[in-house]
């Protein structure tokens, strides 16, 4: 059975634990460990390689100049490995991604599951990446400069606002101040909301922030983070083994009944060939 909202997590794993300092879980270590090496080796591939660094991280990032350029051959790659790479100049962008997915991802994780986790994260970060490509698309056409977009913070806001909407009432401290999630929710999607419409934030990309906040929310509202296609696939595939298995015992007794009533020489080669194919198969 699968927990509902207000059911505890799971002993050792994550959950909303307050206060509390969460314990990693499978999915949030994996992240945590991949934004961070990639961080690390794009900045020493930079700063060592030059011109190779900086091309490799050119193509890493999203780049709506490039899917213009090389239509049809789009750098389809960058709708993911944006969200891996960081701004090499503001190390504060990773440290806060990072941070807000440790404590998120892991309350979250800790609720659905690695696997509706995953595939939460991974959904929010492509959703970020079409809405920012596509918004940088028409601007390019329009005849603007676009720059390239990079960094996990949709996917980021997705876990946050997701948390908020699964348990509004937990308390976490933001900066030095206690509040509730529900609250720093609003004040974090307040704030990209702002910064948008006021044109502050120089570059940075808050149409990704926006976009994977309303799938957190979507997400929860309309339990779509329940969802679990290789369980689907699975529960099919075991449907039809069962289907075929009840069609294929029906036809044996068919079969044996015409073998008791007319003897072998009333069988196909088929049938024949299908009943050795049976019995070898219950051996």
């Amino acid at each position: 059975m699968r927990p509902e909202w207000g059911d505890p997590p799971a002993a050792g794993g994550g959950g909303f634990g307050g206060l509390a300092f969460p314990r990693l879980t499978s999915v949030t270590r994996a992240l945590l460990w991949a934004n961070a090496i990639a961080f690390l080796v794009m900045f020493v591939l930079v700063r060592v390689a030059g011109g190779i660094g900086e091309a490799l991280y050119g193509l890493l990032a999203l780049q709506p100049e490039q899917w213009w350029r090389w239509f049809p051959f789009v750098p389809a790659w960058q709708l993911v490995t944006y969200g891996f790479v960081h701004s090499l100049g503001d190390i504060l962008h990773l440290l806060f991604n990072l941070l807000a997915l440790y404590f998120f991802g892991t309350m979250v994780e800790g609720v659905v599951g690695a696997r509706r986790f995953a595939l939460t994260y991974g959904v929010a970060l492509v959703l970020g990446a079409v809405a920012q490509l596509t918004v940088g698309l028409v601007q390019l056409a329009g005849g603007a400069t676009v720059p390239p977009t990079l960094g996990a913070s949709g996917a980021v806001m997705c876990m946050i606002v997701a948390a908020a909407v699964m348990q509004p009432d937990t308390r976490v401290i933001f900066i030095l101040f206690p509040l509730r999630l529900r609250t720093l929710a609003l004040i974090l999607v307040g704030i990209d909301v702002f910064r948008m419409l006021s044109g502050g934030g120089g570059n940075v990309a808050w149409l990704v922030h926006l976009t994977g906040a309303a799938y957190g929310f979507l997400a929860v509202r309309r339990r779509w983070i329940w969802g679990d296609p290789l369980a689907a696939w699975a529960g099919r595939r075991e449907a039809r083994a069962a289907a075929r298995e009840q069609d294929d015992s029906r036809r044996v007794d068919e079969l044996l009944q015409r073998i008791h009533e007319k003897g072998m020489q009333s069988l196909s080669t088929r049938e024949k060939a299908f009943l050795k194919r049976v019995s070898s198969r219950k051996r």
